[in-house]
């Protein structure tokens, strides 16, 4: 099994937790959730991007962040926020990622949650029109990275490191399933 299925199959009851907690779909989206799930993502994201890129300079991981953060504040400024509503944005201190196997699976949640985005910019722009959705809306090449992301850690991480790369991940999503729940109003509130 590679990694990166392994990744899968051992995240696989996080992440559907992660996606019934958000409770984020084409019957439940409004602007106003919509902005609440911009802003939770970026109050778990940057801390974590910045904790990513530290770890990948310090491992000399051959990877490079999209600009997540960038592409956040993008979108919340787009809706009409103005700076200091950004920065007021209760962040999340992000789970430890400063060894190999740890980087690796918060690299798995990080690049993973881009494929999703592809959905949330379909569903948002069917129910909202024409918003900001550059978080979500990446690149447009999504599934090509997120391939790219697998034979990259395969390389980087030994076989021996797998179990605790999938530990990592799992540690990542509780991390954002925590988060969220103080932001992110339920679906009919």
């Amino acid at each position: 099994m590679t990694l990166l299925a392994r990744l899968r199959t051992e995240t696989r009851a996080a992440h559907l937790a992660l996606e019934d907690d958000l409770a984020f779909g084409p019957g439940t989206i409004s602007l106003a959730r919509y902005e609440d799930l911009l802003a939770t993502f970026l109050g778990l994201h940057e801390p974590l991007e910045r904790a990513v890129a530290a770890a990948i300079a310090e491992h000399g991981l051959h990877w490079e962040l999209l600009p997540g953060t960038a592409n956040l504040r993008s979108d919340l400024s787009g809706l009409g926020w103005s700076p200091e509503r950004i920065s007021a944005v209760p962040r999340t201190a992000p789970p430890d990622v400063s060894t190999l196997p740890a980087l690796v699976g918060a690299l798995y949640v990080v690049e993973g949650a881009r494929l999703g985005g592809q959905v949330i910019t379909r569903w948002v722009a069917d129910v909202l029109g024409p918003v900001p959705v550059a978080f979500f809306g990446g690149d447009g090449d999504a599934r090509r990275r997120f391939r790219r992301f697998g034979v990259m850690a395969e390389a980087a991480l030994p076989a021996a490191g797998a179990a605790a790369a999938c530990e990592a991940a799992n540690a990542c999503f509780a991390v954002f399933r925590s988060g969220h729940r103080d932001r992110v109003q339920p679906a009919g509130h």
